[in-house]
């Protein structure tokens, strides 16, 4: 199961995702993920409550940084994984 919520503000586009980024639910996040508006704002991936990621959801995330997108994340486990993707170490929960 995963939970996805989309905040917008003037500055910022974030898709911040609660579960597990597998199976089915990967095709659902990258349909989120595309929705966000074409513009200049930054697109933020927020996965600090993202508990377990498959091999169809790293190719997203791939995917993600390629075109952009910036990773928060916490826990070992998921900024090793952020940081192997982008190769820079993944930036910790923003305070809003």
């Amino acid at each position: 199961m995963l939970r996805i919520t989309i905040h917008e503000d003037g500055t910022i586009w974030r898709l911040q995702l609660s579960g597990r980024l597998a199976g089915a639910w990967v095709a659902v996040t990258e349909n989120a993920w595309r929705s966000a508006p074409v513009s200049t704002r930054p697109v933020e991936i927020d996965m600090t409550e993202v508990t377990g990621i498959d091999e169809a959801g790293r190719r997203l995330l791939q995917a993600m940084n390629q075109a952009g997108a910036c990773f928060i994340a916490k826990g070992v486990a998921m900024e090793a994984l952020v940081e192997e993707i982008t190769g820079t170490p993944a930036r910790g929960r923003r305070r809003t």
